[in-house]
């Protein structure tokens, strides 16, 4: 009776195991597509003939594998790449918001070793937690990159690295935009680990609850590089003179930097928000070197002023000035020269933005 007994239960078991390995194989939906590039949607493209479902997870296992979407994705259990690259396009949307952090994850690369490359295009949107080089078996030999081209999105929690391993860069280009909503930063330079943002262009947000400027200072493998035309927005409540302090520890240490070839404009401060931009040194008036640069964040108190042909203007006397000519419109009256290191000349054609006053300086009527 016992032998019996003991039988149906190994039998049992085998069953069990045999049910839940079935099940396990059944929550990976592999791509079968190829470079030539193929719609998500496209049935016969995927290993259990249907796109991934609210409780699969789309493998890409491909060296090259490019994707259309055209439509709304839904994804629980996230995206694996475990190819070179992954070329999504199209103007769809891909979201992976789940209430399990782990199963709304893009893993970039999906194994321990080896390059992967993911690249969004056209103006599809990508919603979820990107992890590069960052899962549990990441090694110094892992590295993911993302690339946001066109006028594509990514929003969600960004994680580089594995207890100090691993390499994973972000490019944002031409009008696209970065929204960093969690920072996740694991890297650590004594052991070869990297985590680098270059802002090509477009736009980067972090609007993390936690403070982000301490997540790249607190390792020197952790940088954002801006170049021409990018964008770094920081959204943080810290009171202004702090967020002063923390960009120039930022830059002061080589964790905030201009790409070759550009050098870093002024920061913009506002009460919760920190604007940081680069411009080309080619046909600019005056590049700030790292000393002047620091120099001139901490002079950035009210009342401002303004550079207008390489004269020094008050900003609040430039304000005044403009509104007693509103007042007296037949007796037009200049920015007096006493708030100005030397007299202004030939100001026509320039228009500055301050907060949310509008300034034109015109010509005189004599010019």
């Amino acid at each position: 009776m016992n032998r019996q007994y003991r039988k149906m239960n190994a039998l049992a078991a085998l069953l069990m195991g045999i049910t839940l390995q079935t099940v396990d194989a059944q929550t990976v939906n592999l791509w079968r597509g190829d470079i030539n590039g193929a719609a998500w949607t496209d049935q016969y493209k995927w290993k259990l003939n249907h796109p991934p479902k609210d409780n699969e997870a789309a493998h890409f296992r491909g060296d090259n594998s490019m994707v259309i979407v055209n439509s709304t994705v839904q994804l629980n259990n996230g995206i694996h790449l475990y190819g070179q690259e992954l070329l999504l396009k199209g103007n769809g949307n891909i979201n992976m918001w789940s209430m399990v952090p782990h199963e709304r994850t893009v893993n970039i690369p999906a194994s321990g070793s080896g390059f992967a490359n993911l690249t969004l295009s056209d103006n599809l949107s990508l919603n979820g937690r990107i992890s590069l080089s960052a899962k549990g078996f990441g090694t110094s030999a892992s590295k993911g990159t993302v690339t946001l081209k066109n006028r594509s999105t990514v929003t969600g929690d960004l994680a580089i690295g594995n207890d100090g391993n691993g390499t994973g860069q972000l490019y944002v280009k031409d009008n696209s935009t970065l929204r960093i909503t969690g920072l996740e930063l694991q890297t650590k330079a004594e052991i070869g680990g990297m985590a680098e943002i270059h802002i090509q262009g477009g736009t980067v947000r972090i609007e993390t609850e936690d403070n982000p400027f301490h997540s790249f200072l607190a390792d020197p493998s952790r940088k954002i590089i801006i170049g021409a035309g990018g964008t770094l927005r920081i959204e943080s409540d810290l009171p202004i003179p702090e967020k002063k302090d923390l960009i120039k520890q930022m830059i002061e240490n080589n964790r905030l930097v201009a790409e070759p070839g550009c050098h870093l404009t002024l920061p913009i401060f506002q009460d919760e928000i920190l604007i940081a931009r680069a411009e080309s040194r080619l046909g600019s008036l005056k590049a700030l070197n790292q000393e002047e640069m620091l120099v001139a964040i901490d002079d950035l108190d009210e009342p401002a002023s303004i550079l207008v042909n390489d004269t020094t203007v008050d900003l609040g006397a430039l304000v005044q000035a403009i509104q007693n000519e509103k007042n007296n419109p037949t007796d037009p009256v200049a920015p007096s020269t006493a708030s100005m290191e030397k007299p202004m000349q030939h100001t026509a054609g320039y228009i500055v933005f301050f907060g949310t006053v509008l300034l034109a300086l015109r010509r005189t009527p004599e010019e």
